[in-house]
């Protein structure tokens, strides 16, 4: 009698244990199935304040083109309505380019006068980070602005150019 109730109650036990498993599997499959991914707002405003980035060192170089030759102007920025917002002065290279020293406050410094803005994005830090090539001068050195999960872009104030967000 005894041997009978053992193997009832692993029978119990063994199909507690499959509808657990069934269960956690269905589970696993409807959580993967219906789950909408949401998207990263942080990301998405770095790309933003690039875009932001690139039009005001275009503007910023027009504007010297006009004013040449000189080592500063003055950068109006605007919001959305169209309203002035504030200025700040940029320092420009012999190129028409705006530039800084080469360092990384140099890049910070880049990044603020361009910008206009603390370098915070979504409330994460955004690193200034100063790189050259071997030969230290003003045309070999370039500044990435990255969050610290990766995402990047680069600036080379000797042509003005600048990347497109890398991961």
């Amino acid at each position: 009698m005894n041997k009978n109730n053992n193997d009832t109650e692993t029978t119990k036990n063994l199909i507690k244990a499959s509808i657990a498993v069934v269960f956690a599997s269905s589970l696993g499959i409807a959580i993967n199935n219906f789950h909408i991914g949401e998207e990263d707002t942080t990301t998405k405003v770095f790309a933003e304040r690039l875009e932001t980035f690139k039009r005001h060192v275009i503007s910023s170089h027009w504007q010297w083109r006009v004013r040449q030759p000189t080592t500063m102007i003055m950068l109006i920025h605007y919001d959305d309505s169209g309203s002035e917002m504030n200025r700040t002065p940029v320092r420009m290279n012999h190129n028409g380019w705006p530039t800084a020293d080469m360092s990384d406050a140099g890049c910070e410094k880049i990044w603020s006068s361009i910008v206009a803005s603390p370098l915070r994005v979504d409330g994460f830090k955004v690193h200034a980070r100063y790189y050259a090539e071997l030969e230290t001068n003003e045309d070999n050195y370039w500044c990435r602005f990255s969050l610290s999960r990766g995402t990047y872009f680069d600036y080379y104030p000797a042509s003005g150019s600048v990347t497109t967000l890398e991961d």
